[in-house]
């Protein structure tokens, strides 16, 4: 049951994530920084600290391991990682030294926030 209720969650995760990084990169084409990438990683890390700090059981693990989980993404961050190096390094490095920071200002907002 547990699989079930990640699967579900992951279900409704996964396109989340695709259809807001689609809708913000698109907005910002001509930006070398992935800034779709960077609101879903840092909406999702506020969210994760929210389900986290209110919820437990099944509907935390279908909340934040399903529908966090496959709305945000590391493989992202590092495949535009490894894009940027190679095309923007001010990019790259506003990316890996930016996102990380704002997806941790984002969790520990949304505890405070709920806590």
């Amino acid at each position: 049951m547990t699989l079930l209720l990640i699967a579900i969650g992951a279900s409704i995760g996964a396109p989340l994530r695709f259809i807001l990084d689609r809708a913000i990169t698109d907005r910002a084409r001509d930006a070398q920084i992935p800034w779709g990438l960077f609101a879903v990683n840092v909406i999702g890390s506020g969210a994760a600290a929210i389900i986290l700090a209110t919820t437990d059981g099944a509907l935390r693990l279908m909340l934040l391991v399903g529908v966090c989980g496959a709305f945000t993404t590391f493989s992202g961050f590092g495949w535009d990682a490894v894009r940027l190096w190679s095309t923007a390094r001010g990019a790259f490095w506003a990316t890996v030294l930016g996102m990380p920071l704002a997806c941790a200002a984002a969790f520990l907002a949304g505890w405070a926030l709920v806590r």
